[in-house]
Order: structure tokens, then sequence, then C-alpha cells
């Protein structure tokens, strides 16, 4: 999430440890416009004095255009630079792609540091620049030692020491060590709550399990300044949700209106209609002083709108980019997102690739570029560029693709390399802290041990629909081993009757809007918290073997377990059957699933989309949508699409079950009705009328067998051209729908 900008200009760690961008205190000179486009810019710096050169760096930094800015800082001679100006340069580079010579700037400062006398700001900077550096965490840390012993600025309970501590913190948790954040946010100070700057130990406090200390520190602040100080404001928003927040209508007017305030609004809004009217009234405050912004606070709330996925909004306010400046990548970005979804790919991919460029860290850049790509004809993938440029900060300014990276997970599968798709997913936090305290008894993408009868504990992970699909091989587990396995408690019922020698414990899933639950402090990464409650150690303990649902496709497609194509593996309740037609070929749709966003909408239907297919002879059909608004229901009663009354189709999947067994065929995007369809025995077809719809399951277009579920076909000619427009692919996977209905309405016997 985009934070407030701090003062000092330099990417930093903000309360939370995400890497954001402080403001500087030098004021900018009258040659420098902050308006002015990239190419005035360079031409300035390029005749320039050094202080004016740096000057316009430090302004193209303040907008995230790293790479520009690293370019000016690159040509300036150290050896003239004041000492924060040498530790600015390094930081630079290690947002762009110089780390290798900002390590070697580093290395000359920590060989003579107890040879200087450091000012409180010079040891924040240099800190900072230790922290972002290519050393390894070890090197760091001493280095973070060395420089607190160093300075008699740095006394124990001070600001720098509070700052020095912190961010040893974030180091050590980044590198799964085992720390207790207790050592290092009370230390040897007197009274830990008494300062503000601590509210950024929030989430690990909480993670760590001490959620009445976090508890402490933020009604002593807000006894201390109210709700009139925006930053506490913001870490009780964060705090399980506002609670600690009765009446959001006395959040004052003027932090409503800051980017970051907008940002937090938008993740609870779907908490309570209080939070819904907040949110708008963030929203709402912050499109009106839009126009008297200055380009940093612009640039800010566009990025919080790209982030957010409030493209419409951003649309309005930036209607085309002829009269913004380029260095706006908040508005680039957003343009290429809005061009990616009206299907100009081209525009969309020069757009985001110019904003990943400056800004390696941009994730919203980057998984916009990972969609457009796959739609052109290129033969270019994010993870081509991001061996060209790396991450930025996040990987010490090094070019290279880093392991275990999300896109290069998706490029792989959409090329239908499966097994590697899965194997550099084992990067995950979450089970590298698993195989740290468990060892050789948790398999981490690995081959599940021919150890017949011994006890094997399954973490169910990814959404409900990820663990309907895993559980066509928990049969075949069962054969092996004696099995207890998690699941979504809406499942347990069927899994059971399916199932009946494996046992099964409920754990919920994490709801959306609800941030910051409390942990009991077990693990301190809050996803592995959200998978493994306490009540599940004592299976964890007892088991010989430990592993999790996405396991299991890896061990398929290393052909350790064996794949069935078709075939039902889930049992519906009998006393819950439903007729089936007798007449007509009875037939289910379903279009969306009920998280949506600018790059899954790509991947979905509109109900009325489904027009070529309803006046098909012989052929009956039925919604089994949930969470359907008011024009998709009256689109459905005006088109015949009959809707399933007695059920609520996302809570009670006992009853959706039933339903969809009663069905011939249903058809549609994948997501929980339409797995839960193909697990218990009915046909399913998968429109494939994307390259994730598409190549996803059929091993890059090489089979039309879906490779992931069971009584699945990927419906789409095998000469699909996804460079063509969204809708002109959807037409023809429709008209080849309708082909195959009419054919299987004929054959069936019923029309």
């Amino acid at each position: 999430m985009l934070r407030k900008f701090k003062q000092v200009v330099r990417p930093a760690f903000d309360l939370s440890g995400e890497v954001v961008l402080r403001k500087f205190k030098q004021t900018v000179k009258p040659s420098l416009d902050p308006s002015d486009r990239k190419a005035t810019l360079l031409e300035l710096a390029a005749s320039a004095e050094s202080s004016d050169r740096i000057a316009v760096a430090r302004h193209l930094a303040r907008l995230r255009n790293f790479r520009t800015a690293a370019q000016i800082m690159e040509q300036e001679d150290s050896e003239n630079l004041s000492f924060l100006d040498q530790c600015y340069q390094g930081i630079a580079l290690l947002n762009a792609q110089g780390g290798l010579v900002s390590d070697e700037l580093l290395a000359r400062h920590l060989a003579n540091l107890r040879e200087r006398t450091l000012a409180l700001p010079e040891i924040g900077q240099l800190g900072e620049w230790i922290q972002l550096s290519g050393m390894s965490v070890s090197d760091k840390v001493q280095a973070l030692h060395a420089l607190r012993d160093s300075s008699t600025s740095v006394k124990p309970g001070s600001r720098p020491d509070r700052d020095l501590r912190f961010r040893e913190l974030r180091l050590r948790k980044a590198n799964l060590e085992k720390v207790d954040v207790l050592d290092y946010f009370a230390a040897e100070d007197t009274d830990p709550f008494e300062h503000k700057d601590n509210l950024r130990y929030i989430n690990d406090l909480v993670t760590h399990g001490h959620a009445e200390t976090a508890r402490t520190l933020l009604e002593r602040q807000l006894a201390v300044n109210g709700l009139k100080d925006r930053s506490v404001v913001e870490w009780a928003l964060r705090f399980q949700s506002g609670s600690m927040i009765e009446d959001l209508s006395k959040i004052p007017q003027g932090h409503q209106g800051m980017p970051g305030m907008l940002g937090l609004a938008h993740d609870l809004r779907a908490k309570s209609p209080a939070n819904e009217e907040f949110f708008a009234a963030c929203l709402r405050e912050n499109t009106k002083r839009f126009a008297a912004m200055n380009v940093y606070n612009r640039d800010t709330l566009l990025r919080v709108l790209t982030v957010k996925d409030l493209l419409p909004t951003l649309d309005s306010l930036v209607p085309d980019l002829r009269e913004i400046p380029d260095t706006m990548l908040g508005a680039r970005c957003g343009r290429g997102l809005i061009a990616m979804e009206a299907g100009a790919n081209r525009d969309s991919a020069d757009l985001l690739r110019s904003v990943l460029e400056e800004d390696p860290a941009y994730t919203a850049a980057a998984t916009g570029l990972r969609f457009v790509y796959a739609r052109l004809d290129d033969d270019y993938s994010v993870v081509d560029l991001r061996n060209e440029i790396g991450y930025g900060a996040t990987s010490a300014g090094r070019v290279g693709i880093r392991r275990g990276d999300r896109d290069q997970a998706t490029t792989l599968i959409l090329s239908g390399d499966y097994l590697r798709s899965w194997r550099v997913r084992r990067e995950s936090p979450a089970w590298r802290t698993l195989k740290r305290d468990l060892g050789a008894k948790f398999l981490n993408y690995e081959e599940l041990p021919e150890d017949p009868g011994s006890t094997l504990f399954l973490i169910t992970d990814d959404g409900v629909g990820d663990e309907i699909r895993g559980a066509q091989h928990l049969g075949e587990l069962a054969t092996r081993y004696q099995v207890t396995a998690t699941c979504d408690p809406r499942l347990r019922p069927l899994l059971e009757r399916s199932f009946p020698d494996i046992e099964f414990v409920d754990v919920a899933r994490r709801i959306r809007g609800i941030i910051n639950p409390v942990y009991d402090g077990r693990y301190s990464d809050f996803i592995l918290a959200s998978h493994l409650p306490a009540h599940c150690d004592p299976y964890v303990e007892a088991a010989d073997h430990v592993t999790f649902g996405q396991n299991l496709t890896f061990n398929r497609f290393a052909g350790v377990l064996p794949r069935q194509d078709t075939g039902a593996y889930l049992t519906t309740d009998p006393n819950r059957a439903v007729p089936r037609s007798e007449e007509k070929l009875k037939v289910g749709l379903v279009w969306k699933s009920h998280f949506a966003s600018a790059s899954r909408r790509m991947m979905y239907l509109g109900v009325e989309q489904f027009a070529p297919l309803l006046d098909t002879e012989g052929v009956e059909f039925w919604s089994v949508q949930h969470a359907t608004g008011p024009d998709e229901v009256a689109y459905c009663e005006t088109r015949g699409i009959r809707q399933i009354e007695d059920v609520d189709l996302f809570d009670d999947l006992e009853g959706l079950a039933a339903h969809v067994a009663s069905m011939d065929l249903v058809i549609g995007i994948s997501t929980v009705p339409m797995e839960l369809a193909a697990a218990v025995g009915t046909p399913t077809w998968l429109l494939g009328f994307s390259p994730e719809n598409y190549l996803y399951r059929t091993a890059g277009g090489r089979t039309s067998v879906d490779q992931l579920s069971r009584n699945s076909t990927i419906i789409a000619p095998p000469w699909i051209d996804f460079t063509a427009s969204y809708e002109e692919c959807v037409e023809l996977v429709m008209a080849d729908c309708r082909t195959r209905l009419e054919r299987l309405a004929r054959t069936s016997g019923r029309n």
C-alpha cells in the first residue's frame, strides 16, 4: 500500500517496512519546473552545475523515475559530493540497475566508518543504504551494529537507535530468522509506548502474537494525538480493521483527502455500510482536490488508483496523457491498464514497460505487462524484461529474474511447463518457514515419499476452487498414508462423505477486507498463520510428513501421483438430490468470480455474452453464478436462464454440489461452481477465450483436455489468435461452443 511520503528524499522503509520514497528537505531551484517533461529535465541536468543536477535527480526520484535519476547521479564524482549526497547516489543506484557500483561505493565508507563523525541525518541515510544494499544479511546486521557503536549520537533509546533497531528487525525477518519483536520494540527503552515512530511495529507485534501490546501503543498515541494526527489514524485503521475508531465520520476531512487514507478506506470498504460511506467520502475528497494538487501528490493519488483498481476514477481525472508530464508514472501506468482493458495491447505494453523500466518495483505495471505480453506475438515476456531490469531495491539493483518470481511461474505455466512452474514456487516465505522449522518432515514442492502406512498432514492452501480441484488426489493419498487434511468448513461434509478414511480439520479462509487479524505469534508470516491456526499444531507434531495442496499438483506432473481425466471424486448428499431434466439438456452457466480486478476481468465474461448459446434447441439453461447483481438477475429472467432459488450459492456448497450434479453440462470460466461441477462428475466446458483460460489448462495449447481439472474440456478453436481483441476471441469461442452444444443436444436423445 502506498503510504504518506515522509521528509528527506530517499527511498526508505516506512512504518510497515515497505519501500517508499521520502520527500526531500531541499528547496527546488527556480530553474527546475516539476511539471517539465523528462527530456527537458535531462537537458537541464546536462548543462547545470553539480548541485542543480542533483536537484533534478532528487525530483525524478521523488516521482520514482529511478532509472533516470540513477543515470544522472552515476555521472557525479563521489569525491566531490557531500556525504549525504554520496549516500543518496548509492541508494539511487540500488533502486535502478546500479547495485554493483553502489555496493562498491558503500564498502569504501564502511571500511573507514570509525574514522568519521556522522551527524544524525547521515546516520539515517547510511543505515538505509546498508539495509538496501546487496550485502549478505549477516554483513548488513554487522554493519548496522558498527554504525551504532561508532557514533556517540546513537544513544540507547534515541531516535537513531530506534531506526537502526527496526532496520535490523526487518532484515532478520526477511531472512526468516527466528526473532522476538519485543527485543527490538522495547530493547532498553524506558517507555516504548511514548514514541509515535514505534507505530511501525504494529504489524510485527500482531503477527508475533503481541496484539495487546500493539493495542496499548495505539491507545497511548490516540490519547496523546487524537484523530488530528494522520499517521496515528492510519495505523488505528490498519489495526484489526479500524476497530479502535468507533465513528469514522469523526476522522478529519483533511485526512480523507489524502491518497494513503483512500487506499486504507478502499481495503476496508466491504466491512460495513459505515466503511463503505467512508470510502466514498475519501474518493470524493481526493478527486475534488486533484486539480489543485502539485505533481507529486497527483502522482501519489494516481498510483493508489492503479493499485486499488479504481481505473474509472483515474480515467476521469486523466483522460489522456497530453497534459501530464511523462515523469508521472502513476498516470502512465493507469492509462496503460485502461488500454489493456480496451484491448489496445500494443499501446498498453509500451506504456507499462516505460513505467517498469523507471520503477522496477511498480507491481501493478508488472502484472499488467504479464497479461498484455501474452496477447502479443513478440515472443517476449515479463521474465525477459526482468532479466534486463531486475526489481530495483528489492533485488539490490541487480538485473535478472528473482528466484520464485510469480511472473516466472505464470509465464512457465502458460507455455505448458507445469513442473518447472510449480517448482519455482517453493520460494514462498510460508513454505520456507515450515521447511526451516520441520526440516525433511515438510515437503516443499518435493516428491511424496514411499512410506506406506505413515501419517501425512495436508495443509489446504490457495482458494476454495483450488481446494476442490486438489481433492481429486485425496483418494490416492488415502491408499498410501494415514491422512489428516485441513479444509474450508463449507466443504467438510462433502469431503468427509467422499473420503471416509481421511480426517478433516476446519480452517476458515481469510476474509478480504479484514486488515491485521489477530494471530497467536506461532508464525510471524501472516499467510502461514492463516493456513495453520493453533488447533492444527497437534496434527503437525504427530505427522510423519507434512505438505500442502499445491504440492499434490507438483507430484501429479512429476509422475508420482496418477492422473485421471474423467470420473467423479466428490459424493453429493443423497438427501439433497435435485431432479434431472428428462426433456432437455440441463446446462449450467457461470461467468465470473466474486473477486474481480482489471486483470481478472479479462478472464471473465458478462452474462449477456452467452447470448449466442441461449436459443440452442433442446437445451435448458441454469445460472450457477453466485453474487449476481440486479442487472444480471434481470437479464437471466428476460432470456430464460433459470435461477436456483433454494440455495445460497456462496455458503451452501452442499446445495450447490447437488444442483450441478443434476446437470448434463456446465459452461463458463474457472471458479468454484465450475470446479465443483467437475468434481461431482458433471462434464464442464471451460471457455478458452483468453490465454490464461486456454494456455494455462492445455499445456500451452497442445491438447483440449484440461490438465488441471477432471471432466473438463477447454473450448476454443486451436487456431485462436490472442492478438485479436477480447470481444473477437469471445465471439469465436462462443461460436465454437454453440456448434458443440448443438451436436451434443442432437445426440443426447432428448431433443
